[in-house]
């Protein structure tokens, strides 16, 4: 019974030490039973340890090519091509492509590559499906995949253990085919998390993976342009709504028919993005408005035309933890005006606010700190081109914001005297915690050595946790992260 504490223990210790590679590696080192458990959390995902994988990935590689079986490296001879393996001087005391949680083709197209350099002559496509036979056959705990090869993966041997507890899926759309996404359909059933990139069209094999995966949850669409709509993938959208908690669909969401827009009655997290003029958009604006999202916690909309944002906003219930709402080109000010009332009045949970603000919305800003009072992070940018005196919105984030709220986004022309800044500096000092704040801006005075005075001495004394203008150089013109 103590054996079994001390392993249950030691392995709560090493997964706390995943993201401190050094760390566990030590710990790797102090015996055999300290390196059987720490060995698989250690390689569950490398890529997470990117200092050291970027230095030893040639290593990395080798390893992994050590472990290739027989009938592997001879067909490979066969083909004339010659693994020599100068690092790796015996077979490895594990299987380490067995602890991998993640398969990406960063793994094969980087051995790939090495082997490509030490021979100019070199046909890849002859060692690109033993190497991923490799992983198929070996990692049987995959819980993410990044699919972007031509590769019949499905038919390989182990395919069936590798991708049936797959729960993260990324497609390349433009690389994998239809009947291939059917042969994976058959054992690849468990998907939570599906992204696809470069979508065109209909495609009958991808409308069938999506519907029979029996859990979807979230569903990231990228689309290659907007000149056909997609209505059966809208359909099976329409189909998956209950459990999906998660969509986002960019950069052209008239690629899809909105009709399934008020079946998302479990929707959490909603992100649109569209860069296109394309007239489909007017039945986007017609389904958004009717749909109710009642669990909705992240709304992030960016759209080229102007809508009505705070009709989602109104139904969300109070659930809104987040809004990022990017500038249009013809934004009306009337719909600023009552997105920022709409804030006020429904969202008092919020925590993060990106929105287009300007001078005459102060007052609608003042409820929102009055009422949304968990707020930690605020974007404002604007469209004004004037030199406008700004202090006041200084005086408002000093005297009606929480004491959450410690993360600042100017952008545009927000201009603030030197007064102002000192006085919002000072009076920050001994009632709030460190604050980051950035101003994006075109106006020069914000060089001038005076500003630049004001912020160190804040920055110095800690009331400014984070800013780079103390590095600014040459031309560069806006506060930076």
């Amino acid at each position: 019974m103590m054996a079994h504490l001390i392993e249950d223990c030691l392995i709560v210790i090493f997964d706390e030490l995943r993201k401190d590679p050094s760390s566990l590696y030590s710990c790797i080192l102090v015996n055999r039973f300290w390196c059987r458990m720490a060995m698989p959390i250690l390689w569950k995902n490398p890529l997470e340890f990117k200092s050291i994988f970027n230095k030893e990935n040639h290593k990395f590689y080798n390893l992994m090519i050590s472990l290739l079986p027989r009938t592997s490296r001879q067909l490979l001879f066969d083909d004339d091509i010659e693994l020599s393996l100068p690092t790796i001087s015996k077979q490895p005391l594990f299987n380490y492509i067995n602890f991998l949680s993640i398969i990406s083709p960063k793994f094969i197209d980087g051995m790939i590559a090495m082997l490509k350099n030490e021979r100019r002559e070199f046909n890849e496509s002859q060692l690109e499906p033993e190497i991923y036979k490799l992983f198929i056959n070996n990692c049987k705990n995959a819980k993410e995949f990044y699919w972007k090869t031509l590769q019949p993966i499905s038919q390989y041997e182990g395919a069936s253990s590798c991708f049936s507890k797959l729960r993260t899926l990324r497609i390349e759309f433009q690389i994998v085919t239809s009947t291939a996404l059917f042969g994976m359909a058959q054992i690849c059933q468990n998907v939570e998390e599906l992204k696809i990139y470069n979508c065109y069209g209909d495609n009958s094999g991808l409308t069938n993976f999506i519907d029979i995966q029996k859990n979807l949850k979230s569903l990231c669409l990228t689309f290659k342009d907007s000149k056909n709509q997609s209505k059966q993938l809208s359909e099976v959208i329409e189909r998956k709504a209950s459990t999906l908690k998660k969509l986002v669909i960019k950069p052209f969401i008239t690629s899809l028919s909105p009709k399934f827009l008020p079946s998302l009655i479990n929707l959490e997290y909603l992100k649109l993005n569209d860069e296109s003029y394309n007239a489909n958009i007017c039945e986007w604006k017609k389904y958004l408005s009717i749909a109710s999202l009642p669990n909705l916690q992240y709304l992030k909309i960016k759209m080229i035309t102007s809508w009505n944002y705070f009709e989602l906003i109104e139904k969300s219930l109070g659930n809104i933890l987040e809004i990022k709402i990017y500038r249009t080109h013809n934004q009306d000010p009337l719909c600023t005006e009552k997105l920022i009332e709409t804030i006020a009045k429904n969202c008092p949970k919020i925590k993060k606010l990106t929105i287009d603000a300007e001078l005459e919305n102060l007052n609608g800003i003042k409820e929102i700190f009055s009422n949304c009072r968990q707020l930690r992070m605020i974007n404002f940018s604007t469209n004004n081109d004037e030199n406008l005196n700004c202090d006041k919105l200084l005086e408002i984030l000093t005297n009606s914001s929480s004491k959450t709220l410690c993360e600042f986004y100017f952008i545009g022309n927000w201009n603030f005297t030197i007064e102002g800044l000192e006085n919002f500096f000072k009076s920050w000092r001994n009632t709030r915690k460190p604050l980051l704040i950035n101003m994006y801006t075109g106006e020069k005075n914000y060089l001038e050595d005076k500003y630049r005075n004001v912020v160190k001495k804040y920055y110095d004394e800690e009331v400014i946790k984070e800013t780079n203008l103390l590095e600014y150089e040459g031309d560069v013109k806006f506060f930076v992260n």
